[in-house]
């Protein structure tokens, strides 16, 4: 029996490790808070649309290019009206983007998937996988227990998602390769 060399770190495995543990972190947070959660990462989402929008809003009125000045504003002012609602109407806000992330845990699982056959070379490749069968399941729970959960639902599901991907991310980074002589 050949000894197997360990292949050095690769470059950004150590992002990898860093946005892990981060992600499992913030994972225990909302699903112990997922009430605030939700209410949080909706607020948070309409912020952004505000300030982008505004920012949009005062490059149309203000910039330099006058062919879309008129799509530009009307995009803006869309944003806008959509970070209001978001940011003031948390409740609803927060219906709404369950659906979204239902759609996003859907993705997330296909591509998981996808990749994890891609990387059956990595020793951690069953734990993408794994997570993205995890992730289809949590998209289908959200569609099954829309609206009525969506307060809460929103938050506890993206904490049990981000536990997964969080772990699944860590252990890519921490395992190497053997090398092969």
């Amino acid at each position: 029996m050949g000894s197997q060399a360990i292949v050095p770190a690769a470059p950004g495995r150590g992002w990898l490790v860093v946005g892990g543990i981060l992600s499992v972190f913030v994972g225990f947070f909302a699903i112990a808070t997922p009430q605030f959660f939700s209410d949080f990462l909706t607020q948070v989402i309409g912020a952004l649309c505000l300030v982008s929008g505004l920012i949009s809003l005062f490059q149309a009125i203000f910039g330099t290019r006058r062919p879309h000045r008129f799509l530009s504003a009307l995009s803006a002012m869309i944003r806008i009206a959509a970070g209001a609602v978001l940011f003031f109407y948390a409740v609803a806000g927060a219906a709404a983007l369950t659906l979204i992330l239902a759609a996003v845990f859907l993705t997330e699982g296909i591509a998981c998937i996808a990749t994890s056959f891609r990387m059956r070379q990595n020793p951690a490749w069953i734990l993408l996988l794994l997570n993205g069968l995890v992730a289809l399941v949590l998209g289908a729970m959200v569609y099954a227990r829309w609206p009525a959960d969506s307060a809460w639902l929103i938050g506890l599901l993206y904490g049990i998602q981000s536990v997964f991907s969080g772990f699944s991310m860590l252990m890519l980074g921490l395992k190497s390769v053997p090398a092969r002589k």
